[in-house]
């Protein structure tokens, strides 16, 4: 079977999905895990310690997805800086999370 190619104008990317408990084991998966991704998706829902994102980002050289179903999470997610936030579609957004999208530069994606 042929691999797929990138679309017209597009590069490929690599994506991994991290679903860690904690702050602690989310840093050792991003360090495991740094050469096989070029971009981590984090589901933020999924961990019982709530560390500081911007942190993570920070010392990590690779673009963090922020996946959440909640709307405080994906604002801690924008207020960290995190370059992508995955919300559901039906997600209600109110005008403090709008403003910190544009005003971080986030990235929305919907699911």
């Amino acid at each position: 079977m042929a691999k797929p190619q990138p679309l017209d104008g597009m590069s490929e990317k690599r994506v991994l999905t991290l679903r860690p408990e904690t702050f602690a084991l989310l840093v050792r998966q991003l360090r495991k895990f740094h050469d096989k991704a070029d971009l981590f998706e984090i589901d933020l829902d999924h961990m019982k310690v709530k560390g500081d994102l911007r942190v993570i980002q920070n010392q990590f050289d690779k673009p963090l997805i922020g996946c959440t179903t909640s709307l405080d999470m994906a604002k801690r997610a924008a207020k960290a800086c995190l370059p992508y936030v995955k919300i559901p579609k039906d997600l209600p957004m109110d005008d403090e999370f709008t403003t910190l999208v544009k005003n971080k530069r986030t990235q929305l994606l919907f699911s």
